[in-house]
């Protein structure tokens, strides 16, 4: 009866540890898949500027009468003495 008892607690650790490992395994793969998915997400974002579209920019030139910043090529504000063509 003793080496039956001793049988039965080997094949009880046996199932306890493959059991523990199991899950320390899942949860690893979890984190590493985790892991991956948000290297990839800050990659694509750093490809695509924040997921955003390219912003076109336009060049600025201080208005000689004014001083306010418009857009080069310019249509005139609509005041008498606006140096931008109409």
């Amino acid at each position: 009866m003793t080496g039956s008892f001793g049988k039965l607690l080997l094949v009880v650790a046996v199932v306890a540890i493959a059991w523990f490992g199991w899950r320390w395994f899942q949860r690893w793969e979890k984190e590493r898949r985790m892991l991956a998915e948000r290297r990839d997400a800050q990659d694509a974002m750093r490809r695509n500027r924040g997921g955003h579209e390219p912003v076109e920019v336009e060049d600025l030139a201080k208005c000689r009468q004014c001083g306010a910043f418009v857009a080069v090529g310019a249509r005139s504000c609509g005041k008498a003495a606006c140096p931008y063509p109409r």
